[in-house]
């Protein structure tokens, strides 16, 4: 933030090689704010966000350790819908090594194919993260499994 209480918008990510001390990496291709990051495959991926113009952004990039640099993903989100300027950064999980999001505006669940570039739809989740733009609704991994949390699809609204 920056002293007026503003997000910053950054091109630069930080590694824990312990709890206690981070580093910086190589800048990446692209200034982003509000995005998401996982470890995948043995690389480190960011996702999404918005840029310096609060435009959402449908790229992606992967970081090598072994190379020391950032490869850009076009078009990683290119099927995710933006409905709303405050909607929340992509929400994402790993399990067994492969890439879950949670498509807020429509409710789906997807995986994404790291062979061709495309999320693909998997089925509707029982919360409607549709109804806050993503905010308060909780996407985690947790072993072999995927945790969902939020307001259900029922007409009392009732949290599952």
């Amino acid at each position: 933030m920056d002293d007026n209480g503003n997000p910053i918008v950054v091109r630069t990510v930080e590694k824990s090689r312990s709890l206690l001390l981070f580093h910086a990496l190589n800048t990446g291709n692209c200034t982003r704010k509000f995005s998401s990051g996982c470890f995948l495959r043995g690389k480190i991926y960011v996702l999404g966000g918005r840029d310096e113009n609060d435009k959402h952004l449908t790229c992606g990039e992967s970081y090598d350790e072994t190379t020391n640099s950032w490869e850009l993903i076009p078009d990683m989100l290119k099927y995710m819908t933006f409905i709303m300027p405050s909607q929340s950064p992509p929400l994402i999980a790993v399990v067994d090594d492969n890439l879950y999001m949670l498509e807020t505006s429509l409710n789906e669940l997807r995986v994404y194919d790291i062979n061709t570039n495309i999320l693909k739809k998997l089925g509707v989740v029982p919360v409607s993260a549709n109804t806050t733009f993503g905010w308060g609704t909780a996407f985690k991994s947790m072993g072999d499994r995927l945790l969902v949390v939020g307001t259900s699809h029922s007409w009392h609204r009732k949290a599952i």
